[in-house]
């Protein structure tokens, strides 16, 4: 990301910091091990060193909202905006309290999916780097360049959302689609009969590890006692059983329907690669 765009972001979280209106601002750190980002709650100006908008920004913040007490700064992507406003109108935090710092994406990497074109491992990826309308990917030594449709997430390619929602400032840069015109993906399943829709699901569940990455990593989970931890009555067994991962999935999913923002972080860190998007989008 130019470095214009990570001055003008110091420049005004420092400048929010000094008049008092914040007391954490939540963006993202350098992570530990390649293509990660990890979120980063900065207490004051000094912290704001530690701050990392070079690529692989992925996460929603809006997950951490809820932890944070006072006044919060926070940097929201176009997709990330709509749990916000989910967020904000579900009671789970107050727009007064919020400085919203808009933040412009290029389309986010993934590095599975990279990998998967050139039929290589993740771990054999040394470095991923846009230029212009391609990405130029360094694996076993080699440089290999792929079109954006073959390496950014699928929900960036003809992004509806570039441009958040929900803001009091626009960090400079593009606010548009990573790749306009994009078509997507038919999904075949859709067109499967019954009987091969549900074994694809069974097999899908039967792999789960019931792990719950995707429910701790949901903006819109937030009840406080989650109904897989009741045990009078016990509702669903914390064997990660085909069974009850299925109930477990299926409760899950109806339960955040009205308040799902197809942001996709479920199915991001889902270790099994579990297609959870396929349901929510359905549903």
């Amino acid at each position: 990301m130019p470095e214009k765009i990570e001055k003008e972001l110091i420049g005004i979280v420092s400048r929010l910091f000094a008049e008092g209106r914040i007391h954490h601002f939540l963006g993202y750190g350098k992570g530990t091990v390649k293509f990660k980002t990890t979120p980063l709650i900065a207490g004051n100006r000094e912290d704001l060193q530690e701050l990392w908008l070079e690529d692989f920004c992925a996460p929603n913040l809006t997950l951490y909202l809820k932890d944070i007490k006072g006044q919060v700064g926070l940097l929201v992507k176009g997709c990330d905006s709509r749990s916000l406003v989910s967020l904000i109108k579900e009671g789970q935090v107050r727009r007064e309290d919020l400085y919203v710092v808009g933040l412009p994406c290029p389309g986010q990497i993934d590095p599975g999916k990279v990998a998967g074109a050139l039929g290589c491992e993740s771990e054999e990826l040394e470095e991923i780097t846009r230029r212009g309308p391609e990405m130029v990917v360094r694996v076993n030594g080699q440089e290999k360049t792929l079109p954006k449709s073959l390496a950014l997430m699928d929900k960036c390619l003809n992004c509806p959302y570039p441009k958040p929602l929900i803001f009091d400032s626009l960090l400079p840069g593009e606010y548009v689609a990573p790749v306009p015109g994009a078509t997507p993906t038919e999904d075949e399943l859709c067109r499967r009969p019954v009987p091969e829709k549900w074994a694809f699901w069974a097999e899908q569940f039967r792999r789960c590890l019931r792990c719950y990455a995707c429910r701790n990593v949901c903006p819109a989970c937030f009840c406080p006692r989650c109904i897989v931890e009741e045990n009078m009555p016990q509702w669903v067994s914390p064997l990660a059983t085909m069974g009850d991962n299925f109930v477990f999935h299926l409760l899950r999913l109806m339960h955040v329907a009205g308040t799902c923002t197809s942001c996709g972080e479920c199915q991001r860190v889902c270790p099994m690669g579990i297609p959870l998007m396929k349901l929510n989008e359905k549903m």
